[in-house]
This record gives structure tokens, sequence and C-alpha cells, in this order.
């Protein structure tokens, strides 16, 4: 073995902590390494490559899997290919360093391969490219149903499974570029099917049919590429950004290994995020980038540049993450010319890597224990999302809104998508159906299903009209009479008006009884939250788009507390706590220990930078989180409490009315409260 090779293999050596031999080593993963190199043709791809340097800053952090571009979305490899489009100067062939690496460890290794965008297939084979309406390429977005996947896409991925022999591939730039395509191709296969010209416009007939193709064929695309790798190594695992996230809620392919999702800055969109992925049955991951923007002054002039964030913010992304059950990928960048910054790797081995791995085995193979669950249909989301050109929208005002306004009520909640709902698969008591704008036959079947099963069902807003079944097992009616837009209204709490603007559908009650009452500008008094047995369960109504994100209609959030004390009473949840709003709390369990995260998620002091391409945030100052009290169910009395990653028995814990309360003392970022049994 040459001295340089030699270096890798011990340097390499020390990466991984303890991956798994066999199976799906994805679900032994907790510490994922992204290196995202978008080469390109004007530098010498590769020259500052050092096999024995990558090594020794890999193992700085030690991730379980490494991740290196075979090809981003400009279109060009960091490998010689004859397939696809080597850069004109590659130095080095930098994903067989990467292979080496990796193996020379022991350490998982997945390939990065844009799916979606090709630059150089932009610019040379333009009949792959997908186009717009007016006859203009889409920029760097391929279309599927061109020819581009048989002649070009997947011989490439043959070559690399050939040449290479990944863990894994990561496909990149699809999901969220898929949108109705005009190309003949597209246009003739839509006529074949229905006989109608591709519409243009949301008002144009078959504009809903036209989406729905186009979905179809990206599924169609993603279970014949997976199906192609397996054939070829039933082993190697396949996973696809953003492919069958919030924006896609539809049952995962069987051959997606794991779920994914790139987010580079921007905190808040990890939990929604998190929450659903946590929900589909797969394990999955999201990634952030480790650096930021940030602005510098250099004598007499600012200069921007890109730096590691501050270790809060870092700490922040990830906490937000593992609590909710995922795994963490870092992105880091490597130079145009393929080196890495010692300075990011420092950081990682500093910042990253002791927080997760002092944390990991209190995350690894837990399951939620949710006190509300929030119904995501893909026949409702694609709905809301119609009028959008792209088939996989991923902007849905009743969905944000409300797993925003769960997150800060503390009611820790579970997404449940249609599969599950079909099986019955609710594993709260409380099943909130917000605003729907439709809701397929089958799904009203399952709603139906689960009240008479005993469960709460809370309807709000258009849910009401949506089924010819839902008047009757509510137990109300639309009376008529309302406006035809935002109005007046105020709903009292604890004998104090609480008022707000919004659109209110007048009620009859026909077997409900009206639990909260609303008036209008005149002073009438209408229901505003309804009640009805049902079989074994409870029904229940608010004729507004109550969590929604309406513009300037917003229910207060002391209303919005009443109506859940209603329907899922605090003295029955798994969780109650003290903690302010910004403070994310989730329960988890493994057998009978409970995991009780809390997260600061307060927003700090920022600073923001945008520039034509992204909105670059860097938290300047994280407050802690105060301290808080938190008590939580247990069917019998615990034999330890201790606070983790501490690892500080609480002495102080009390058990009463199958409740263990613990006072939690203020924490930077991420607390967890461990409650064992002593079974």
């Amino acid at each position: 073995m040459s001295a340089g090779r030699l270096l890798v293999a011990l340097a390499a050596g020390a990466v991984l902590a303890g991956c798994a031999a066999a199976g799906n080593w994805y679900e032994e993963s907790f510490y994922l390494l992204h290196e995202d190199h978008h080469t390109s043709g004007q530098v010498e791809v590769g020259r500052d490559t050092d096999p024995a340097e990558a090594a020794r800053l890999v193992a700085l952090s030690r991730p379980d899997v490494v991740q290196i571009h075979a090809k981003g979305n400009p279109g060009w490899t960091t490998y010689p290919t004859k397939v696809g489009h080597t850069p004109p100067e590659l130095a080095r062939d930098v994903l067989a360093v990467w292979r080496d690496l990796a193996r020379a460890g022991g350490c998982h290794w997945s390939i990065y391969y844009n799916i979606g965008r090709d630059g150089e297939i932009e610019k040379r084979r333009p009949e792959w490219n997908r186009s717009a309406a007016d006859g203009r390429e889409i920029e760097k977005a391929l279309c599927y149903h061109s020819g581009v996947a048989e002649a070009y896409l997947w011989p490439m991925i043959d070559e690399i499974m050939a040449g290479y022999g990944p863990d894994g591939f990561w496909f990149d730039g699809s999901c969220f570029t898929i949108r109705n395509c005009y190309c003949d191709t597209c246009r003739e296969r839509f006529n074949r099917e229905t006989g109608l010209a591709a519409p243009v416009k949301p008002a144009e007939a078959g504009w809903a049919r036209y989406k729905e193709m186009h979905r179809q064929i990206y599924r169609d695309f993603i279970h014949a590429t997976a199906e192609r790798i397996h054939r070829r190594d039933p082993k190697c695992l396949v996973a696809v950004n953003w492919a069958y996230s919030l924006r896609m809620p539809e049952r995962p392919g069987p051959g997606i290994a794991y779920l994914t999702g790139d987010i580079g800055n921007g905190v808040e969109g990890l939990s929604p995020e998190a929450h659903w992925y946590d929900s589909t049955g797969l394990p999955f991951d999201l990634m952030t980038q480790l650096n930021t923007m940030v602005e510098k002054e250099e004598g007499t002039r600012a200069v921007r540049e890109m730096a590691p964030k501050p270790p809060h913010q870092v700490w922040q992304e990830m906490a937000v993450i593992i609590a909710n059950g995922g795994r963490y990928f870092l992105w880091d960048n490597p130079t145009p010319t393929s080196g890495l910054v010692a300075e990011r790797h420092e950081f990682a081995g500093r910042v990253v890597a002791p927080f997760l791995r002092a944390r990991q085995p209190w995350c690894m193979r837990t399951e939620r224990v949710p006190d509300a669950s929030l119904l995501h249909s893909a026949a409702t989301h694609y709905a809301v999302t119609e009028t959008d050109p792209t088939a996989f929208t991923k902007r849905n005002s009743r969905i944000d809104g409300a797993s925003a306004a769960l997150a800060r009520l503390h009611l820790n909640y579970e997404f449940v998508p249609d599969w599950r709902l079909a099986e019955g698969d609710v594993r709260s008591p409380l099943l909130v159906v917000e605003h729907p704008k439709v809701l397929a036959k089958e799904t009203v079947h399952g709603l139906l299903a689960f009240v008479r099963g005993g469960g709460n069902l809370l309807v709000t807003g258009m849910g009401l009209s949506r089924d010819d079944r839902l008047p009757a097992l509510l137990g109300v009616r639309a009376a008529g009479g309302g406006t035809s837009g935002s109005e007046p209204l105020a709903v009292d709490v604890a004998g104090t008006a609480h008022r707000f603007t919004h659109w209110l559908t007048r009620l009859a009650c026909d077997g409900a009884e009206t639990v909260m009452t609303v008036r209008d500008a005149e002073g009438t008094a209408h229901p505003f939250l309804t009640r009805r047995a049902a079989g074994q369960g409870t029904a229940w109504y608010v004729p507004v788009p109550l969590l929604s994100l309406h513009g300037q209609d917003v229910v207060p959030e002391v209303v919005l507390r009443q109506v859940f004390e209603h329907v899922r009473p605090a003295a029955g949840r798994h969780v109650q706590t003290t903690a302010p709003p910004d403070v994310e709390v989730v329960l988890r369990r493994r057998g009978d220990t409970r995991i009780l995260h809390l997260v600061n998620m307060a927003a700090g002091e920022r600073k923001v930078i945008t520039t034509d391409r992204r909105r670059y945030t860097e938290i300047t100052n994280l407050p802690p989180a105060p301290a808080c009290r938190v008590t939580v169910r247990m069917p019998a009395r615990p034999a330890r409490v201790h606070l983790e990653p501490d690892g500080r028995d609480v002495t102080d814990w009390r058990y009463a009315d199958g409740g263990v309360t613990v006072d939690v003392p203020a924490f930077p970022v991420h607390q967890m409260i461990v409650i064992e049994t002593g079974g």
C-alpha cells in the first residue's frame, strides 16, 4: 500500500463509530455528511482533492455516512464518464477518492446524482428538457417522458454502479421541478388519454388531469429507477430528495429506503417536515447547511462571505430534527477545485458531532406518543394547490397553519396520511381535519370509522360541505344568512370578549350541542364549537378555518386554547407544560421508557442577507429557554427520572394521579427528560 493510501486508511478508519454490517444500513446511521459539489466546466475539478487530508478532515467529526456528487445540476460529473459530460479539465477522479476513503474506513457512502436538472443537456439536447406552454425551455428541468431516462440518466447510473459500487443513491432535482410540460410527447399523451388539448391555464378543461398525468409520469420514473438499481444490487439504497414529503403526501414506493430533504437555511421549515416524515413509517433525515452568508468589514467596505453558522443555530436545527425522530444530514461545500475547507470540518468536529453523539442513545429507535393527529390527505392537498403549475406544491395554508398552531399549543401531534387512515392507524384520541377543500369518499369513510370506534374528530371550515355524510355525523347544517366575506366576530373566554375577523358559516344544530358561541357584528350569537356523540366517539365542528393561515383572519390564541381544552382536555393529555409557545414539546418512547424533548425554537436575534438566489439567516443570539414545569402521564410510578444529555438524575420529581411532574431548569437549545420504569 502506498504512503498516501495508508494515510487514507488510517484516517478514514476513525470515520465510522459503528455502522451496520448488513441490512438497511441507513437505519443504523444518525449523522450523515454531504459534500455538495456542483462541478463546472471552467475549473480543474479534482485538483485540490488530497486523499489523506480529506480523510483527516472527515475523521474530525466521524460521520456514519459520507456522500459526494457524481453529477450536479450544471451537468458536469466528478469522474471520467463515457455517458455524460466530463469536465474538460478534470484533474482527478473525485468519486474514486471518496469511494476509497469510505471503503478504507468501513464507512457507508452514498452518491449524489441530480436526476432532474442538467445544464449541459439543456444546451445539447433541448428535446429532453421540460417545455413551457409558449415553447420556451424550463430551466434545467428534465422531462421524464422525453426519452432522457432511457438514453442518458439510466445508462449513467449503470456506469456509476459498475465503476464505483456505491451503497446508495441520493437523487436530487426531481420532485420540486415537476410541473406541466408542453413538449410534443406530453401533449400527445394527454390528447390520446383524454381527447383534450393540453390546458395552459387552471380554468381550462383538463387542468387537474394534466397535472395528475405529470405526477404519474414522475411516480413511474422513480419506481422504474429504483427497480433498475435493485436488479443490479438489491442492497443499494435509494432516496429521492423531497419525494413523499409534505408536498407529495403519498405512500412511498417500495423501492425507497428512506426519506430525505434539504433545507439550507430556515429552521422554521424543519419541524413540520420532520413530523410528516416521522408519520410515514420510513426512517428519514433532514439536511441543513453548515454555512451561512455573513457580512464583515474590510477597511471601508462591507464584504460578504460564507462562514459556519453560530453553534446555537446549528444546534437548534439538529435538535428539532432528532427530537422528531430524524437523522441529521450536514451540508458542506468543497471548493470549486474539490478541496475541503479545514475550518468547516473543524467546526463539525467541535460543534456538530458532539451534540449529536451525546443525544443519539435517546433518539434512535423511538416512536412518537401523540396527543393529537392531523390529517394530511393527498387528494385534499392537491386540490388546495391545484392552480399552481408545479405538480407537487409545498405551500398549503391549511397544513402550514395547523402544524404551527398545534406546536405552539404544545399538542405533540402526528400527521395521518391517507393509507394510515384507511388502515385505522390513528395513534391519538383526536384527529383534526382542517378546512378541507375536498375530501375523497374513502377519506370520509375512514373518518366515520374513526369516530364510531371511539375517536374524537374535529372538523373545521369547509369540512361540513365536503360530503353528504358529514352534516349527519357532525349533527349540524348550514343555515344560510352569512356574509360573502370576512366579518367582525367575538368569542367569550372566561368572561372576556376576544375579537377577530373571519369567514363564518351560520349553523343550525341537528343533533349536536353548542359548546362555544360566537357573536357577529350585530351581537347575534351563533354556534362556534359543536359536539355530537357518534358511535363510541365524538364529532366536533368549528364553522371557521380554525388553524389555517388565512391572511388577516386569525383566530386568537386564547380562543384556540379554549377549543382544544374542550376537544382534548389538558388533564387527559400525555404532556402538560408551562413552557413558552416557542419551546417545541415532543414525547417519544422506547418500550416503557418515555423521552420528552424540549427544543428552544425562539427566533433569537437575526441578520438576514438576501441574494438573487437565496435567503441566508444568521442567528446572532439565541436566549435560553426559561425554566418550566412538565407533567408526563405514566401508567406507574417510575424508577428513575434523569436529564439528558446531562446524565443528571432528577431527585425532586413527583408522581401523582398518573403523572410525573418535573421542574426543568433553563436550557440553551435542547433538553431531554428521560423517564424509566422499573421493568
